[in-house]
């Protein structure tokens, strides 16, 4: 009890004190002009600082949402540049097809990477499209600069796939004067080597020559260029391998093309 009324009397006394304040201010509101003068100009600046204070703190307040409105129209913007610059990717695929010769009977899908391993020894790539989008299992990876790899599993918005820094992926192309097939593989140890392997020993190769897909398989059409040959060596004296310097850079890929060949089914039943 004794708390509750020395807290009554404080507020008390504060009550009479800004009574009597109120009552001093209007006193002098009508003493004289200058004091007038004064006053109102007092209580403009407070009233300004008052209703700034007060748009701020609106403003402040408002921010919140107008970050997320930010947000979400970044993230539309985002994807509608990665699904142009995936066309953008196909196209030039597409083209360089109608300049080279690519059978045209491929289809050609535009896709971006959603993940992908490239420190193991059995690399593989996740793309952001399936086979809603027409994805099959077999299909190739590709890109202007080369071969990535080829699709295993195929869901319905996503695809999975082993790329050529795999040593289960072998790419048939064609190399040298002669245009002698031979099967490229990744050598296991940088991003961007390769190796022709199971060379016959009299194989004449001259550094610097570009390395092509053959079209031997239903994977891939002929003619993408994927390197350019290196030195030649000899292995346990039985066949030679020669080293590949790939165009394709594993460490900078995000847009890749998928190339389903229609007839692959039936090029494969006919094989077997």
């Amino acid at each position: 009890m004794p708390g509750r009324f020395k807290t009554l009397e404080i507020l008390s006394i504060a009550a009479t004190f800004i009574l009597l304040e109120v009552a001093a201010i209007a006193m002098l509101r009508h003493s004289s002009p200058l004091e007038d003068l004064w006053l109102n100009r007092v209580s403009q600046r407070v009233s300004a600082f008052c209703w700034g204070w007060t748009g701020d703190v609106s403003r402040y307040l408002s921010l919140a949402g107008e970050n997320e409105r930010l947000v979400a129209e970044n993230h539309a913007l985002e994807a509608q540049l990665r699904e142009a610059q995936a066309i953008i990717a196909a196209r030039d695929l597409e083209e360089y097809g109608a300049a080279h010769r690519l059978s045209p009977d491929f289809l050609y899908i535009p896709a971006r990477i959603a993940k992908i391993s490239r420190g193991g020894q059995h690399n593989y790539v996740i793309i952001d499209k399936g086979s809603e989008d027409g994805i099959t299992p077999g299909a190739g990876i590709v890109t202007p600069n080369g071969v990535v790899g080829i699709i295993g599993a195929v869901d319905r918005h996503y695809s999975y796939g082993r790329t050529l820094m795999n040593p289960g992926v072998g790419i048939s192309v064609k190399t040298g004067s002669d245009g002698m097939s031979a099967i490229l593989r990744w050598d296991g140890k940088s991003t961007e080597g390769a190796l022709l392997q199971d060379l016959p020993i009299h194989y004449e190769v001259t550094p610097q020559d570009t390395v092509f897909t053959s079209g031997y398989s239903a994977i891939f059409p002929s003619g993408i260029p994927l390197g350019v040959t290196g030195e030649l060596r000899t292995v346990d004296g039985l066949s030679a391998e020669v080293q590949v310097s790939l165009f394709q850079d594993f460490r900078r890929l995000d847009f890749v093309t998928v190339v389903v060949n229609p007839d692959k089914e039936e090029m494969e039943a006919l094989q077997r």
